[in-house]
């Protein structure tokens, strides 16, 4: 029952600020706030992952967030806390697997938009609805 509660705080998570991303490309700092504390309420009830696994979880959205200040937004500052709080719930390797699955499947629509010239190459994408459906697919499969 333990690790439904954290596959389903991810995914109403990341549906949320999917949701939010596409509408307004912007994410929610309150929800930040509210799955981060949950996030580490769950890891202390459960104990489903070390404190090195959490920390370093934690680790892969602070370098988006460095990315972010890096590269004047060219990954988005949101972003990287949103990572942040996935880390808190799948530890680091996980949120790493997370990323770079959601970055591809991101590059794979944005390249296929522009040679059908929908889109430009200076277009801005939401990545978390990628992540979502990285996140949806992996919890199907």
């Amino acid at each position: 029952m333990g690790q439904w509660m954290v596959k389903g705080c991810m995914l109403v998570f990341l549906l949320w600020n999917g949701i939010l991303d596409v509408r307004r490309q912007e994410v929610s700092l309150k929800s930040f706030w509210i799955f981060g504390i949950a996030g580490i309420v769950l890891n202390l009830w459960l104990r489903y992952q070390t404190w090195w696994e959490l920390l370093g979880g934690m680790g892969v959205g602070v370098f988006l967030v460095a990315a972010a200040f890096l590269t004047r937004e060219a990954v988005g500052c949101g972003d990287g806390l949103l990572v942040c709080v996935t880390g808190l719930y799948l530890g680091m390797w996980e949120n790493i697997s997370l990323l770079l699955a959601g970055t591809a499947v991101c590059a794979l629509v944005m390249a296929l938009g522009l040679m059908l010239g929908k889109v430009r190459r200076k277009d801005r994408f939401p990545l978390v609805p990628f992540l979502l459906m990285v996140y949806a697919g992996r919890l199907l499969v």
